[in-house]
């Protein structure tokens, strides 16, 4: 049996420079953080190992030619142990679609995903055996709530809210993803080859 009182996730996606990551990351700093691949095998990687991942998967997207039969990919688990108990936060990519020549283009836009689910499982002992309930991780983890809130506040404020145009027949359509992306990220990827191919423009100043 469970009960199921806060569902989904809190998540934020944006588009920083590696350095600019790297500066994140620094808020995990002190506070034992593991980083896990999603694949069978669980792997545990360090800060500089994720950081190193992150460029490269930023440098595929800033580059002024595509590479040929390569598609990169940054997904890991941040998993903490605050407030007596595991947890933690989801890190991966998600592309961002958008329209050409009444379509939709083939390639993606890159953005980074973090969230954290808004639940956490709960387990007791009953009568009848082992009870689960899904509780607000906001009162049963304040700590790593707090910690997302101020990942939240950092990226934002290094950031501004995506905005970018595609070519029409009769002119240009603004895009406004749930994205936010910072200044010099902007300035790199607008003279990449996606924004190149597809004759997109930066609207994001």
């Amino acid at each position: 049996m469970s009960r199921l009182t806060n569902s989904g996730f809190y998540k934020i996606k944006f588009w920083i420079t590696p350095e600019e990551w790297g500066e994140i990351l620094e808020l995990f700093k002190d506070r034992e953080a593991s980083f896990v691949s999603t694949n069978y095998a669980r792997t545990s990687y360090d800060k500089q190992q994720v950081l190193q991942a992150y460029e490269q998967f930023y440098d595929y997207y800033v580059a002024n030619e595509k590479v040929a039969d390569y598609f990169p990919h940054f997904v890991y688990s941040i998993v903490l142990t605050m407030d007596q108990g595991m947890s933690g936060f989801f890190v991966r990519n998600e592309g961002i679609s958008f329209p050409y020549h009444e379509q939709w283009a083939v390639d993606e836009l890159p953005s980074i995903m973090i969230s954290l689910p808004k639940d956490i499982r709960i387990q007791a002992e009953s009568g009848e055996g082992t009870d689960y309930t899904y509780e607000d991780i906001r009162e049963y983890r304040p700590s790593i709530y707090k910690l997302y809130e101020e990942l939240v506040s950092e990226i934002k404020n290094r950031t501004k809210l995506l905005r970018f145009s595609v070519p029409e027949p009769d002119g240009s359509r603004v895009q406004k993803p749930s994205v936010r992306i910072s200044e010099k990220a902007a300035e790199q990827i607008r003279s990449g080859w996606i924004f190149d191919q597809y004759e997109l423009v930066m609207d994001t100043k």
